[in-house]
């Protein structure tokens, strides 16, 4: 099949709120869609991410460019762009507003990917699809993007195939220097400049079996994932919290440290005292567990605390 390279940066409207920029949000497949900003729908009563862009190259089956697709989209909720996105864009107000509307630029895009069952959409991290739904959810009420039948997150294939650790995610920049190729060479924070880029990534790293069991059938449990909300678990009661992991070893000794007092929540994690039996060590104990769709994430840490010092009796003279 096909492979379209796609990718979204998302702006925030508000130049205080955080952002996921141009690298960090990547789709690999013919498309690349970039938003204005979050900004709020009185008629929806929600935040929007608006696209502006959309900008993608399609590569065949020996991974050559053979066409591309770059359109503005002229926002409809927040119809100027803030500062920050001009500058980082170079795109205008008058650019946008001389674009066509998010409708017209979608189905022109569907018709230029063809029959989706031949397509493999790839982005760079999965935040384009995430604004897309976003997007369609509040034009059409639909979170299904139509022209998404096969999906590849790059940015994680790309991790995978340089064995990167999956706790430290790279951009686009970063990921053109690993396989020596100046990032420069491309058009920053624009659509189909970063989707060139991201072919170019994905050339230097494709192996065909590994590509394709990376390739993400988008069904119904597809988009539930994609959907899902994560968040931290509060209650220590809760059945996702594994009890397992309140406990605490000794590291200069190995056994079994006690629980001194009680668990205590604060900042969306757990603390609490232990103490080792044997040696008398103590330690400080912190667990935070994070609900995703299909697990639970931990993070766990434990720190020696210093020895109590005994207090010094002296005599006044």
């Amino acid at each position: 099949p096909a492979k379209l390279i796609n990718k979204l940066p998302l702006h925030k409207s508000d130049d205080n709120k955080a952002s996921a920029e141009g690298e960090s949000a990547d789709i690999q497949h013919a498309a690349e869609q970039r938003p204005a900003g979050t900004a709020f729908s009185r008629k929806r009563q929600c935040y929007v991410n608006e696209i502006i862009e959309f900008g993608a190259v399609r590569l065949n089956e020996d991974l050559e460019v053979t066409d591309s697709f770059s359109s503005l989209v002229r926002p409809l909720i927040q119809k100027k762009l803030n500062s920050r996105v001009k500058k980082m864009t170079s795109i205008s107000n008058t650019d946008v507003k001389e674009a066509e509307s998010y409708d017209t630029v979608l189905h022109a895009f569907t018709d230029w990917v063809g029959d989706p069952s031949d397509v493999v959409i790839m982005s760079w991290g999965d935040m384009d699809l995430r604004t897309l739904i976003d997007n369609n959810r509040y034009y059409y009420n639909d979170p299904v993007i139509p022209f998404v039948q096969s999906y590849v997150d790059l940015q994680a294939y790309f991790m995978q195939e340089k064995e990167l650790p999956k706790s430290q995610q790279i951009g686009l920049s970063h990921a053109a220097e690993l396989i020596e190729t100046d990032p420069d060479e491309f058009t920053h924070h624009r659509a189909l400049g970063d989707s060139e880029l991201s072919a170019v990534l994905f050339r230097a790293i494709y192996n065909e079996q590994t590509f394709e069991d990376s390739i993400c059938d988008c069904n119904s449990d597809f988009y539930k994932q994609l959907l899902f909300k994560p968040y931290y678990l509060i209650d220590i009661n809760d059945p996702f919290v594994d009890q397992s992991d309140l406990s605490c070893k000794c590291i200069e000794c190995a056994a079994q440290a006690e629980l001194q007092g009680e668990w205590r929540s604060a900042n969306n994690s757990f603390h609490a005292t232990f103490r080792c039996p044997e040696c008398g060590t103590r330690y400080r104990v912190n667990v935070q567990f994070r609900r995703l769709y299909n697990q639970v994430s931990v993070t766990k840490q434990v720190v020696k605390l210093r020895p109590k010092q005994k207090k010094r009796h002296g005599t006044k003279k």
